[in-house]
């Protein structure tokens, strides 16, 4: 028998109290909203009037500005009120009230717990629209599968709990795992592990950096083709290519035929043909999974719910380290779009690098480069490329870089002045010996190794894929025998 009759409808939880103490706070000392800064929202306040003055005050402190009475007030309603007070009286009110700066972050805690609170209470309504809506053609799994995506999408915050001690740890690596290193998943190519050191470390988050153009999403393919035919379970989360696209570039990459002539079967050969589809047969078999993302849609906690279903649903079938795509950080859909590029990098990069943590699993985000980068005389990446720049680096565990400076040469040919100017561009490129199918690959942050290190690849575009000039390129790219 239900709690409640079906006609009563108890009223949503809200910390009325604790939002008007924490609004006078901020607006009477800035160190409050430090304090808070990150961890509360407008969207967290159960009143309306008060997640709207929250937003104004972050929007003028953000901006260098004071946000007091006298200045919050100018973006409200002149004749609002609230019960008999005008909203002049009403901020003045919140003020004189106000907490101390310690007392904020608990004030935060508490509405944060709350605002969490309603949106179960939502999701909960959500799915219970879900059960009594499905359509004929759906089946029971994809219903808990959506109702799985609503759960996840509830960004419960950092857990306290989970804190070791020395002596807990120690007698981990004393004992039973003395002897074992940390899982990791593997690279393609020597070069690329040469750069970052290593291959990606189980629990990290990792980067990449790339321009438009360069062929980073092919170089991506290549690291989830390999990673998948050693028995890791990927997931890409691609805001651009669709997953067949994707699963034709990587048959490109593998049997050396341009993807162009994979596309039509006419201009096939017989054994090509054959090969093609043998080829898919194959992939049919590693354990990726793919998910299309909406950049008008999808947000951090939106992609932190695609990956705990795939971690928790699909992953665990096997029994390496799991390596999660996003491709790339700088579509996802930010909370608020007003805010600057490194705090909006530092929110979807602090999303991933906790799950990976969680789950034991590498996860990797593609950026695309600042258009700033590419003007400069030597365009080769730097920190400041990064999309939110050092603020964004520290998030990453290792970071490198895919260059081809051939692509630069032409952008700045194409924009000399005169004739000596080109000179001057063509020296430049000249002097590191660069030619068209060169790619360079170096490092942005390494934990281990040396961060000067610099490799030369090259790059096949017919077939969109990058190869060793090494003498080992074919065992490496196409793991042969496994």
């Amino acid at each position: 028998m239900n709690a409640f009759s079906h006609d009563f409808r108890p009223a949503l939880p809200d910390a009325v109290e604790a939002e008007a103490a924490l609004l006078g706070a901020v607006m009477l000392n800035v160190n409050a909203f430090v304090a808070v800064d990150g961890k509360i929202s407008a969207e967290d306040f159960g009143e309306p009037l008060h997640g709207k003055i929250f937003g104004i005050i972050s929007d003028l402190i953000r901006q260098g500005k004071k946000a007091t009475p006298p200045t919050v007030i100018g973006f409200l309603p002149a004749d609002a009120k609230v019960g008999d007070l005008t909203i002049s009286q009403y901020l003045a009110q919140l003020v004189a009230e106000a907490v101390t700066v310690t007392g904020a972050d608990g004030l935060a805690q508490a509405i944060r717990d709350v605002a969490l609170r309603r949106r179960l209470i939502s999701i909960g309504q959500d799915i219970s629209w879900i059960g009594y809506n499905a359509q004929p053609e759906e089946t029971g799994q994809e219903l808990i599968g959506k109702a799985q995506d609503l759960l996840f999408s509830l960004d419960a915050g950092d857990d306290a709990d989970g804190m070791v001690t020395a002596q807990t740890e120690v007698d981990r690596m004393m004992g039973g795992e003395r002897k074992r290193s940390r899982p990791t998943v593997p690279l393609p190519l020597p070069q690329l592990r040469e750069v970052m050191g290593e291959d990606l470390e189980a629990g990290n988050l990792y980067g990449m950096l790339s321009g438009s153009g360069e062929g980073k999403t092919s170089k991506v393919l290549q690291i989830m083709s390999h990673a998948a035919r050693h028995g890791h379970p990927t997931l890409l989360l691609s805001y651009d290519q669709l997953w067949d696209q994707c699963l034709l570039q990587m048959v490109s990459q593998q049997l050396g035929i341009e993807h162009a002539r994979l596309k039509d079967e006419d201009r096939l050969q017989t054994k090509e043909r054959e090969r093609k589809w043998e080829a898919i047969a194959d992939l049919r078999s590693l354990p990726m999974a793919y998910k299309k993302c909406s950049g008008r849609r999808d947000g951090s906690a939106q992609i932190a719910g695609y990956a705990r279903r795939f971690l928790t649903t699909f992953a665990p079938r096997f029994e390496k380290v799991p390596l999660i795509i996003l491709d790339h950080v700088r579509k996802v859909k930010p909370r608020n779009e007003r805010d600057h590029e490194g705090r909006i990098a530092a929110e979807v990069n602090g999303v991933c690098k906790d799950i990976a943590a969680e789950f034991g699993a590498v996860w990797l985000n593609l950026n695309q480069r600042s258009s700033a980068g590419a003007k400069r005389k030597n365009p080769r990446p730097i920190d400041a490329d990064i999309y939110g720049g050092e603020m964004a680096r520290e998030d990453y565990d290792g970071m490198f870089y895919l260059y081809r400076a051939w692509k630069y040469r032409a952008t700045q040919l194409a924009t000399a002045a005169d004739e000596k100017e080109e000179r001057e561009i063509e020296g430049r490129f000249a002097r590191e010996r660069w030619e068209e199918d060169h790619a360079e690959l170096g490092a942005l942050k390494v934990r281990f190794g040396d961060p000067s290190i610099r490799r030369r690849i090259r790059f096949e575009a017919t077939f969109t894929r990058y190869v060793s000039m090494r003498e080992e390129a074919p065992a490496e790219l196409f793991d042969e025998g496994l």
